[in-house]
Order: C-alpha cells, then sequence, then structure tokens
C-alpha cells in the first residue's frame, strides 16, 4: 500500500513540478565573457522543472540575494537542471582567458568556482561539480539543499568544501542524508544538516493547494529562512574570499 501511494504521489509530482520550466538558452546569461582573472563564477542550479529566472524560488532568490551585494569581481548566474551543458559552456568561456576556445591547465588552474543547488539542481551540482573535475578545475564551495534524485553523492576530489542541508520526512522527496567525499584529504564537509518540519511554521508563498500538498515538507525546506541565511552567508563568505 506504501509503495502505490509512493508511485501515486510521484506521478502527480511529476506533473506539478513541470509547471513553470521553460526554454532556457545560452543568451540568458548576463555575466561579460571572459571574466577577468581573479574573478569568481558562482552558479546555482535551480530543482525540479523551475524557470531559471523565477525569483520566488529558493536558487534564484538566493542568486538575487548574492547579485545584491555587489561583492567585487563576482559574478552569480542560475541554470535549469536539465541545461547543464549551458553551465558548462558559460564555465568554458568565462575562464578562456586567452580567446583561443578552450580552458588551457594554466587557466583552469586560475578558475574560480562556486556551486549550488536545491531539489534536483542539488544533485544536478554535483554532477556539474564532476564536470568540472574532468576539466581541471576547482570548486571552492558546493552546497546542496534537499539533494533529490538516485546517485552515490561522492564528490570529486577538485570539491574544496561542500556543505548539505536535508529532510527525510516527505513521502517522495527525501534529500540525500549524507555526501561523501572521493577524497577526504582533499575535501572538507562542512555539514550534513538534518531538518525537521513536523511541527513547522515555516510560511510558504500562495502556490497552488496540490502543489503545497504534495511537496510539503520539501517545499517548507525551500522557504526555512534557518537554512537559507546559512547558506547565504557560506556562499558571500566563498565569494569574497581569496586564495
Amino acid at each position: 500500500m506504501k509503495l502505490v501511494r509512493q508511485i501515486v504521489v510521484l506521478c502527480l509530482l511529476t506533473s506539478a513540478l513541470r509547471a513553470d520550466s521553460r526554454n532556457q538558452e545560452f543568451s540568458d546569461f548576463v555575466t561579460p565573457l571572459p571574466i577577468q582573472p581573479g574573478e569568481t563564477l558562482v552558479i546555482g542550479v535551480v530543482g525540479g522543472w523551475e524557470r531559471w529566472d523565477n525569483p520566488v524560488r529558493c536558487i534564484r532568490r538566493t542568486a538575487i540575494v548574492l547579485k545584491r551585494k555587489h561583492i567585487p569581481g563576482v559574478h552569480v548566474e542560475t541554470v535549469e537542471n536539465h541545461k547543464l551543458e549551458l553551465a558548462e559552456q558559460l564555465v568554458r568561456k568565462a575562464f578562456d582567458f586567452d580567446h583561443d576556445g578552450s580552458v588551457s591547465k594554466t587557466e583552469a588552474a586560475h578558475a574560480r568556482v562556486i556551486v549550488f543547488g536545491q531539489s534536483m539542481g542539488g544533485r544536478a551540482a554535483i554532477w556539474l561539480c564532476r564536470k568540472l573535475e574532468e576539466m581541471g578545475i576547482q570548486v571552492r564551495l558546493l552546497v546542496v539543499v534537499d539533494a533529490y534524485g538516485r546517485d552515490s553523492y561522492e564528490l570529486p576530489p577538485n570539491v574544496r568544501e561542500a556543505a548539505n542541508y536535508y529532510q527525510r520526512e516527505h513521502l517522495v522527496l527525501k534529500g540525500a542524508p549524507e555526501l561523501f567525499p572521493n577524497d577526504k584529504t582533499r575535501t572538507h564537509i562542512l555539514v550534513n544538516k538534518e531538518m525537521s518540519y513536523k511541527k513547522s511554521d515555516v510560511e510558504i508563498p500562495e502556490f497552488g493547494w496540490v502543489k503545497r500538498f504534495l511537496m510539503d515538507e520539501h517545499l517548507r525546506m525551500e522557504f526555512d529562512r534557518r537554512v537559507w541565511d546559512k547558506v547565504e552567508a557560506m556562499l558571500i563568505s566563498a565569494a569574497g574570499a581569496h586564495d
């Protein structure tokens, strides 16, 4: 019976989560390319089938906060989790300092990247880090919130620091409980923190009742200021840090 309920909820969720996505294009990015050596690129990966530019949802909302901080030399973009090829293209162009169409070992060594994601975007953020590992690019910080989807959640050694916030109370959308570093000497896990929403007073914006009912704890976590204040602080600190 529990399995049947999970299947029904998952089917309904699939329909609900596809509500506002559109075909994001590379031209939607506004970062001047390439960026200047020493500058930082922050990439947020949105969850579900959300629009990359929906200011109500947590990843874009957080990106807007970072942009308004006007941190010198920091560029912030958001991408849909099923459009990671755009993020890869962005990184290649951002750090192609000599305009030769590729990122050399020297250019990769000077690249500064931060990645964060939520829900399906959390899992996709890890995938993006693995692609950056293949390019020889280090990720200064990876933050995932309620990362959802089948994966090992093993982090590649190019990730310097990582943080994970999650809940396990939703019937289907249970966040990944732990991030595993491939190399503990190179990746420091800042936190694997479980949150509870059984007695939550987290306020949720006006979504349709179907989405509110189906997503419940997963959606509450998306609007939990306890979580996002910490995420924003980590991102701001890493973005403004100097090696």
